[in-house]
C-alpha cells in the first residue's frame, strides 16, 4: 500500500492552510512532497549520467575515491553503493573524489555540476526549514531561524542500487530485496530525488506496517531527521524508513540523490520553551551536542545509518517511553 502525502508548493506564499498541512504531515508521517523546487529535470539527468559513469568503473578504481567519499557495496547493503559530496565547498569535495581517475575536462564539468546542485539544494533546505518553523507560528521563525539554524550545512549522497548477478540467482524465490535497511536520518531534514522505480517505504506510527512513498512527477521527497525531531521536543516525527528493490519491476539499477541538512557539530540541540510548551507533557530530550550524537550513531554497531538500532531516542530522551 502507498501513502498519499501532502504536496507543498515552495514557490507559493505561506498561508494558514498550507502551514497546517505541512505540520500535520511532519507530525503524522515525517514525510511530504515539495514541488517548484528549482531542481530541473535536465540537472537530474546530467547528474545521473555522470554518476553512472563513475559507478560503472571497476571496484578498485572507485575505491581510489577514499572511504570518506565512496561507500562500496556490502558495507550498508549488498545492493547499495554511494558517493558523498560535502558542503559548503561542493566543488572541492567533488573534485577530490574523482581526481584520481578522471581527465581534467570531465573533472571540471562534474565538479561544477556538483557545486550547482549542492548550492540549489542548500537554498531549498533553507526555504523548507523556514516554512516548517513558521508552521509553529511566525514568531518562532523570526526568533529562532538565524540563531538556531543559521550555521547549518549540507552534504549529499548519490546512491546506486544494483542486484549483482550472483546475488540475483541466490534470491530466486524472493521478490523484495532490502536495498537499504530500516533507519532514521541523522539530519534536520533530508531531501530525496528518486527515479521512477520507487522502493522508498516508511514505517507507520504504530510500528506495525510499511507504506510505499511512490515517486511523483516533478516532486522531491522531504523527511524530518533525528536532529529536528529532538529540537521540536519530539513533536515532529523522524520516521523509520528503508529502500526495497522489487525484482519483478527492477531493470538495471535504482538511482537517487539524498541531501542531508544538518546542524554544525558544536551546535547544542535543545528545544526552545515555546516548542516544549506547545506539546503534550514536559521536556522529553536533554540537551546534547550534535557532533556527540553523530559519533554515538557511528560508533554503535546497531546505530549505523543502515540500521534502526540506536537513534536520538536512545541517546537523549529523558522520559520513559513505555
Amino acid at each position: 500500500m502507498s501513502v498519499e502525502l501532502p504536496v507543498f508548493d515552495i514557490s507559493k506564499p505561506l498561508n494558514e492552510s498550507s502551514l497546517t498541512s505541512l505540520q500535520d504531515a511532519c507530525k503524522e508521517w515525517g514525510f511530504f512532497y515539495v514541488t517548484n523546487h528549482g531542481i530541473s529535470g535536465d540537472m537530474y539527468k546530467k547528474l545521473r549520467q555522470f554518476s553512472g559513469g563513475i559507478f560503472g568503473l571497476k571496484d578498485e578504481e572507485k575505491m581510489k575515491m577514499g572511504a570518506s567519499n565512496y561507500t562500496p557495496r556490502f558495507i550498508a547493503s549488498p545492493f547499495f553503493e554511494s558517493l558523498r559530496v560535502s558542503g559548503p565547498d561542493f566543488y572541492a569535495s567533488a573534485k577530490s573524489s574523482i581526481d584520481a581517475f578522471s581527465d581534467q575536462a570531465t573533472d571540471e564539468e562534474f565538479s561544477e555540476l556538483m557545486k550547482e546542485y549542492g548550492e540549489k539544494m542548500t537554498e531549498l533546505c533553507e526555504k523548507i526549514l523556514k516554512a516548517i518553523l513558521s508552521s509553529f507560528g511566525e514568531d518562532l521563525h523570526h526568533k529562532y531561524y538565524k540563531s538556531e539554524f543559521g550555521n547549518c550545512h549540507g552534504y549529499f549522497r548519490i546512491n546506486n542500487y544494483t542486484i549483482p548477478l550472483e546475488q540475483d540467482h541466490q534470491e530466486d524465490n524472493v521478490d523484495l530485496l532490502e536495498g537499504l535497511g530500516m533507519h532514521t536520518d541523522m539530519s534536520c531534514i533530508t531531501i530525496v530525488d528518486q527515479d521512477d522505480i520507487g522502493g522508498l517505504q516508511v514505517r507507520t506510527r504504530d510500528g506495525l506496517g510499511l507504506m510505499d512513498i511512490n515517486p511523483k512527477d516533478e516532486a522531491l521527497v522531504v523527511n524530518v531527521g533525528d536532529l529536528l525531531h529532538a529540537w521540536t521536543n519530539g513533536r515532529l516525527r523522524s520516521s523509520q524508513h528503508r529502500v526495497v528493490l522489487k525484482r519483478h519491476s527492477f531493470v538495471d539499477n535504482r538511482f537517487s540523490l539524498a541531501f542531508f541538512w544538518c546542524f554544525e557539530d558544536q551546535k547544542v540541540v535543545f528545544a526552545p520553551d515555546e516548542v516544549v510548551g506547545g506539546g503534550e507533557g514536559g521536556r522529553v530530550f536533554r540537551s546534547f551536542k550534535c557532533g556527540d550524537y553523530l559519533r554515538f550513531r557511528e560508533n554503535i554497531e546497531k546505530g549505523k545509518f543502515e540500521k534502526v538500532g540506536h537513534t536520538v531516542e536512545d541517546f537523549a530522551r529523558t522520559e520513559d517511553r513505555n
